[in-house]
């Protein structure tokens, strides 16, 4: 998808954003930081609108388009990813669940690490709309919008987490790979922290004293 279509896609689902916002804004218990994320959107769209609009009366060579992409590819992502957070929401309101908002939000985020909470979202989004306002390609559009990015960063750096750090201790999951021959059998152990002592087939212990073993219980048995 061209830089264009990227743009004009990132500012529909910004849209879509402030428009589930207006159904969940007034659940009980929604945190803090979802008003602050909702606060950014008009900025967020009016730099895109500014870039888009650039875009438009320009020619954008192969370079430029290089050194962009990743950025408002980036943007889109993490707006599209924002506005599952929300739909999941309002989709727990449409059930008649918006009284354990706050629950359902925790088990949304948590699995999916910190960087799913919706003011860390928007914080990167911002971010990276700082550095395509900085860009030479858009600086004379979107000049007057750098300041105001700056200072809703600020806000998005400041504001309440939304799901504690402590919340997500413990919870990374485990991606553990175990190759064990066809027809044979294998013993897997894993250790999240701590200590960890593990025995697979007989364990022999001495508390100091001699230990002493007859051949025979060294013999394979079939």
């Amino acid at each position: 998808m061209d830089p264009l279509s990227i743009i004009a896609s990132t500012i529909t689902v910004v849209e879509a954003i402030s428009s589930t916002y207006r159904a969940i804004q007034y659940l009980k218990g929604l945190p803090k930081a979802f008003n602050e994320a909702n606060q950014s959107l008009p900025l967020m769209e009016a730099t895109l609108d500014a870039a888009h609009s650039q875009l438009k009366r320009v020619t954008l060579d192969d370079a430029s388009a290089k050194a962009i992409e990743p950025i408002i590819t980036g943007c889109k992502e993490k707006a599209n990813a924002l506005l599952a957070i929300f739909q999941k929401i309002d989709n727990g309101r449409k059930d008649g669940k918006d009284g354990l908002v706050l629950e359902f939000y925790r088990r949304t985020v948590i699995p999916l690490g910190k960087a799913h909470r919706v003011e860390v979202l928007m914080k990167d989004i911002l971010e990276g709309l700082k550095k395509l306002a900085m860009n030479q390609l858009f600086k004379t559009a979107t000049q007057s919008q750098v300041a105001g990015l700056e200072k809703a960063i600020q806000a998005l750096s400041e504001v309440e987490p939304s799901v504690p750090d402590s919340d997500f201790e413990g919870s990374e999951l485990l991606n553990v790979t175990q190759n064990v021959s066809e027809g044979a059998t294998g013993n897997q152990a894993i250790n999240r922290g701590g200590n960890q002592e593990n025995v697979f087939g007989n364990q022999f212990q001495s508390q100091g004293g001699a230990m002493s073993f007859g051949t025979d219980f060294f013999k394979k048995t079939s």
